[in-house]
């Protein structure tokens, strides 16, 4: 029975593949206008006063061309930074869930060292609030070693979970191209290319479309399910955090 954390993981990706499907359809209905001489907004039958950029631009293949493609990319690029983020989230709750199952408490914390304050602690309101604080300042402090193949395994070290490679190798080129997208706009660099031969560059540049981002949704999903499933196999989450619990 999966945990209620990866069931959330679960429904945000759908969310995302919706809007892919979404904007797949939009460029499609974009694309297959008549040249006129309308503006793109009169086509689509928006408002003037309202969308003034796309009323500003004249109805020819060019035009649709340049902004369907943007738009998509724009898109295509949002979800991988998002499932990232939504991946995070998910971990960053399994840990705490895992805290409350009662793990070692010194092979949690190891090395890391967090800062709290007594405050955070007596306002938490519930024991469970406090072993969340103390969990998500342990994550964040995991998560500055910003690797995210690093975190998981630390992750895993911490409560004993033995994390197969397939799945984590076949997600991380994905994980990975959220920093690439994020801080270097696309263009892949040395260690990158290295570690992930098989993924298409276009001028050194990342090729982020339809195919690239199912890939993503589809290999981070699977390593969130193996993950869960290492957690429920060690008792780590709690019934009530179950699905059906």
């Amino acid at each position: 029975m999966p945990s209620k954390a990866l069931q959330r993981f679960k429904d945000r990706v759908q969310y995302f593949a919706s809007d892919l499907e979404l904007a797949d359809i939009l460029i499609r209905k974009l694309r297959a206008l008549e040249d006129d001489e309308q503006s793109l907004c009169e086509a689509f039958e928006g408002q003037a006063d309202r969308h003034l950029l796309l009323h500003s631009r004249r109805n020819t293949v060019a035009s649709r061309n340049i902004v369907g493609t943007h738009f998509r990319r724009t898109v295509q690029g949002a979800v991988i930074k998002e499932l990232h983020e939504e991946f995070s989230e998910y971990l960053a709750t399994a840990l705490g869930r895992a805290a409350l199952a009662g793990v070692d408490p010194n092979r949690f914390t190891g090395e890391v060292k967090i800062d709290i304050k007594a405050a955070e602690l007596l306002s938490a309101g519930s024991w469970e609030a406090v072993v969340n604080v103390i969990s998500a300042k342990i994550f964040r402090a995991l998560e500055n070693e910003k690797s995210t193949k690093k975190l998981i395994k630390k992750i895993a070290d911490r409560v004993g979970l033995d994390i197969e490679d397939a799945p984590l190798d076949a997600a991380m080129p994905y994980l990975d191209a959220r920093h690439i997208l994020v801080h270097a706009d696309g263009v892949a660099d040395a260690t990158y290319i290295a570690s992930y031969p098989d993924i298409d560059l276009t001028d050194g540049k990342l090729v982020v479309n339809f195919a690239f981002v199912t890939a993503a949704r589809t290999t981070i999903e699977a390593l969130a399910s193996h993950i869960d499933a290492k957690f429920c196999e060690k008792n780590l989450v709690p019934p009530e955090f179950l699905v059906g619990g």
